[in-house]
């Protein structure tokens, strides 16, 4: 049944074809153009996700940056400050009494311009906001002294046989890391729910160069979280700060902050990416120096939701395309396939013999054009039939008139090929040849072409030269160059040939033996050029003003070697207008160059004058 279907409507039908091709092309290229979209805007959104990652990244890792020299450039601050750094030497490898009475003396020994260490860590912890912790803490004696944002400091009493510690500062060496859990005890915070992140920079003594104590800092992660949701947004994934040791400094999405992180290992590898490639994507951002690392996790379900609405509007899209491009000319071309078929029907109607059934399609467009022409050709048919014996009659005249034409030329020809083979025989080989050009430079002249094309002129310029060639032997020799694309293009009859011959008879000097003519025919531009040129006795200046000249100007005795120059100006100008064109002029040296130009036109016919 399919076989059946497919012979009677779609093999045998051009229309179903074309419905056929134009929706596989139609279809193909909508789902195509979908899918390379599809990958484009999905492409795009997930660049745009990591993007946006990767600046809020760079965002948290100068903070981090910005903090951890600030907590640096303190201790280098104190360095600088001979004074100031012997009073810390002093405050962290003594009691804090000890302390107390050396800075009174200082005092009373400049003159009431002593130096307070202490003042010094209590107005940096007020210039910056987002600490809420400074502690210096002494090695050697053991205590911790800890300066608070807008409170109260204070010394703590740090003794290895009552605290841990001692034994905590001495093990824990990371630059940035989480807050000991013995110091936030201290300090009276819970470890877990702290929201800092300690800074540590070792203090050593300025003359020995010995490590005496620890300066250390506790940051609040919020001004993290704060510049997070300002460039971050309502971005996919999450932003992680990870210690050296793979604890959570900080994690945008909360689960993880103050623990170590479940994939903290593959995370701070070098193939993390790749690793968790099925999973998410991931960006890191490493500080060597403070041993932390901002890392950015997007998972791939998480980034597939923003692009997930598009999938769904392109669908739509492409399917809405697809009807609007397939079915509604698909029902157009069903239309023309039925006032096709309705054609057909009459046509195998006049075909049995019917001539009386008309068409009736009074549609203005090609197929209502068809079937007037069709109903004209049916009328002009039955007068046709009419005047059938006329016709006949006229016919019979018309192939003997032909005939009668074609006796005379054939005669000819056959008349020159005898004397030919005559010559031959006779050992004439020259006027065999000089006879054969003869007779294929008259069998061109008298054939009647459809088009005439310059490679034809050209053609019988060539055998009329090749009688002149024989004829004058050494003395005498021509080129023809015919330039390709310029060979096809349609001219008219007899163009060349009356120049040609106003060298031979006018311009050729007989008694040299370099005579030399040259044709070459090329496009330029939207014309065709053909050059004619000699090295001959030249025009004189008078003539060649007469044939310059405009027609109205020209001389009409029509004698002189002007007259065939002038009338291949007029033939071209009566036929290309203003459009075509030929010129005359002297060479340097000697001779002359005629130049003829017209429009290249290929196919068209009425121009072999």
């Amino acid at each position: 049944m399919i076989a059946s279907f497919y012979r009677r409507r779609i093999r045998n039908s051009l229309f179903a074809k074309w419905i056929l091709l134009f929706a596989l092309i139609a279809v193909v290229s909508i789902v195509t153009v979908a899918v390379a979209a599809y990958s484009y805007m999905s492409q795009s959104v997930v660049e745009d996700v990591l993007d946006n990652q990767k600046k809020t990244m760079d965002a948290v890792g100068e903070e981090l940056a910005r903090s951890y020299e600030s907590v640096q450039g303190t201790v280098e601050n104190l360095y600088r400050n001979r004074v100031l750094a012997d009073h810390a030497s002093f405050l962290l490898q003594h009691s804090f009494d000890e302390y107390i009475r050396h800075k009174l003396e200082s005092f009373y020994e400049q003159n009431g311009e002593g130096v307070n260490v202490l003042a010094y860590f209590d107005n940096w912890i007020d210039d910056h906001p987002n600490a809420e912790h400074l502690l210096l803490y002494s090695s050697e004696k053991q205590f911790l002294y800890a300066f608070k944002q807008q409170g109260q400091s204070k010394l703590i009493g740090t003794h290895a046989v009552s605290s841990y510690i001692p034994d905590a500062m001495s093990l824990d060496v990371q630059p940035v890391g989480l807050p000991n859990a013995w110091l936030l005890k201290e300090l009276g915070k819970r470890p877990h729910e702290s929201g800092l992140i300690s800074m540590r920079v070792p203090i050593n003594d300025n003359d020995t160069y010995k490590n005496i104590g620890q300066l250390l800092v506790f940051y609040r992660n919020d001004a993290i979280d704060r510049i997070v949701r300002r460039i971050g947004g309502e971005q996919k994934g999450s932003i992680l700060v990870l210690s050296a040791d793979g604890f959570v400094l900080y994690d945008s999405s909360g689960s993880y902050t103050g623990e170590r992180h479940p994939n903290a290992d593959i995370l701070k590898s070098l193939d993390a990416e790749e690793r968790l490639k099925e999973k998410a994507y991931v960006n890191k951002l490493t500080n060597s120096q403070a041993g932390y690392t901002v890392v950015g996790i997007a998972p791939k379900a998480e980034v597939a939701e923003a692009y997930r609405g598009f999938r769904l509007a392109i669908v739509l899209a492409a399917a809405a395309s697809i009807f609007f491009v397939v079915f509604v000319p698909g029902a157009l071309v069903v239309n023309y396939a039925k006032r096709t078929g309705n054609i057909i029907r009459f046509m195998r109607k006049v075909e049995q013999g019917e001539l009386s059934p008309r068409i009736p399609d009074v549609k203005d467009d090609e197929l209502g054009q068809i079937s007037r022409s069709f109903n004209e050709m049916l009328d002009e048919l039955s007068r046709y039939i009419d005047r059938v014996y006329k016709a006949e009659i006229r016919e019979k005249r018309t192939e003997f008139a032909a005939l009668q034409a074609r006796v005379n030329p054939h005669f000819l020809y056959n008349t020159l090929e005898v004397i030919r083979m005559r010559a031959l025989s006779q050992g004439a080989e020259d006027v065999a040849e000089m006879i054969y050009s003869l007779s294929a430079l008259f069998r061109n002249v008298v054939r009647d072409k459809p088009v005439y094309t310059v490679k034809d002129e050209i053609e019988m310029c060539r055998l009329y030269l090749e009688l002149f060639r024989i004829r004058y032997k050494d003395k005498f020799a021509y080129s023809i160059k015919v330039k390709p694309g310029s060979g096809g293009v349609e001219t008219m009859k007899l163009l060349l040939q009356p120049v040609i011959e106003n060298y031979i008879v006018h311009g050729m000097r007989h008694e040299n033996e370099d005579n030399r003519i040259e044709i070459e025919a090329f496009i330029e531009g939207e014309k065709v050029r053909i050059e004619v040129r000699d090295n001959g006795t030249g025009i004189p200046e008078e003539k060649l003003k007469s044939i310059n000249a405009r027609p109205d100007q020209d001389d009409e005795s029509g004698e002189g070697s002007s007259f065939g120059l002038r009338s291949v100006r007029e033939r071209i100008q009566l036929i290309y207008g203003d459009e075509g064109g030929l010129t005359v002029e002297n060479r340097e040296g000697g001779g002359a160059r005629v130049t003829l130009s017209f429009p290249a036109r290929k196919g068209e016919q009425g121009l072999h004058v």
